[in-house]
């Protein structure tokens, strides 16, 4: 699956000002591809994410999955390509505190005949939170908090990973086991991976760059 990114921009009002993001910014992510996306705070790297993701929408340009436009399609079409098709794991965690830390990874697979509970607890496993399954949101740490997000978007294993800070929470250790593991997916099942962080620990594994310049635009 082939992503593509074309003079994409995004620009939001705050204070009666119009603060713009990013103009006309472009990217293309091959399938096995992996690019880090750069830039200072406030440039737009989680929106730029977001928006591959279908969580918000450009102001103007196209995102184009194989040629498609990713947003064609009703809610429900775009909700299904993001489960199939998307993994996307931000620097918050998100998890539903009512559920396990398995329950919250098995997620995308409410609904699917399918049982993957087995892949489920296989991915904990990798990420060293076997020990962890049954254990709620607020019992774990910040960073088993962070893994437990990155194996959720893991589960149904997307040609597509979009990280953001998947790094923050973590120890050194941590990060490089996590970076291993990701690079794993990436040389090993041709997933492509594009992933924001400030942690130089990521340029070691993927060292492949692309910079997202901060506007500073207000109208």
């Amino acid at each position: 699956m082939i992503l593509a990114l074309k003079n994409i921009s995004k620009k939001f009002v705050c204070a009666g000002e119009t603060i713009v993001l990013f103009e006309h910014f472009s990217l293309t992510l091959r399938p096995g591809e992996a690019k880090v996306l750069l830039g200072p705070s406030g440039s737009g790297k989680t929106t730029l994410l977001r928006i591959i993701a279908g969580l918000e929408k450009p102001d103007s340009g196209e995102v184009l999955f194989d040629g498609q436009d990713r947003f064609h399609g009703d809610q429900q079409q775009q909700q299904e390509f993001r489960h199939r098709q998307i993994g996307f794991s931000d620097q918050f965690a998100h998890l539903l505190p009512q559920l396990t830390a398995l329950e919250n990874v098995l997620l995308p697979a409410l609904g699917l005949k399918q049982d993957f509970s087995s892949r489920g607890r296989a991915l904990l496993q990798q990420f060293g939170l076997e020990n962890r399954a049954d254990f709620f949101p607020q019992q774990l740490s910040g960073g088993e908090r962070q893994r437990v997000a990155l194996a959720r978007a893991m589960l149904l294993q997307p040609p597509l990973l979009l990280l953001d800070e998947p790094t923050a929470s973590l120890d050194a250790g941590r990060s490089r086991a996590l970076l291993a593991l990701v690079q794993a997916l990436n040389r090993q099942q041709q997933v492509s991976v594009l992933l924001a962080s400030h942690d130089p620990t990521v340029l070691e594994f993927f060292p492949d760059t692309v910079t997202l310049q901060q506007e500073n635009d207000r109208k």
